[in-house]
């Protein structure tokens, strides 16, 4: 094997592994992840509060009042849920933490909506 076949090969498996980069790249990881998002809470058809789902903002616990009372919803490491809710279900509540965007938490009895901003992630069948 001469010396122009080894740098042949090199540069071969060098455009390979650029090429398999390149596409874990594209396919597995998201722009939209490493910007914080924000959630949006909306009582009865109107937006009541805004809030940035950063991880490094520490912990958060705030008491919304909606159509059958108070909702407790917490804030904790860049994402959000229904703790505490007075539907009778409690369906909202079940569906623990969301932190995607396009994710939607939704109390129907008590009209409170959360709902993280921004695109929804890629899914296969998009692809």
């Amino acid at each position: 094997m001469t010396r122009a076949d080894k740098l042949l090969i090199a540069a071969i498996l060098f455009c390979a592994l650029l090429g398999l980069l390149t596409i874990y790249r594209h396919f597995f990881t998201s722009s939209d992840q490493l910007l914080p998002a924000q959630a949006t809470i909306t009582v009865e058809g109107k937006v009541l509060r805004t809030i940035d789902l950063d991880p490094a903002s520490g912990k958060e616990m705030m008491q919304i009042v909606g159509r059958l009372g108070p909702a407790t919803v917490e804030v904790a490491e860049g994402r959000i849920r229904m703790l505490e809710a007075n539907c009778p279900e409690q369906i909202c509540v079940k569906q623990s933490w969301i932190q995607s965007p396009g994710a939607t938490i939704v109390c129907l009895p008590g009209e409170i909506i959360i709902h993280i901003d921004g695109p929804a992630p890629v899914d296969a069948v998009t692809r």
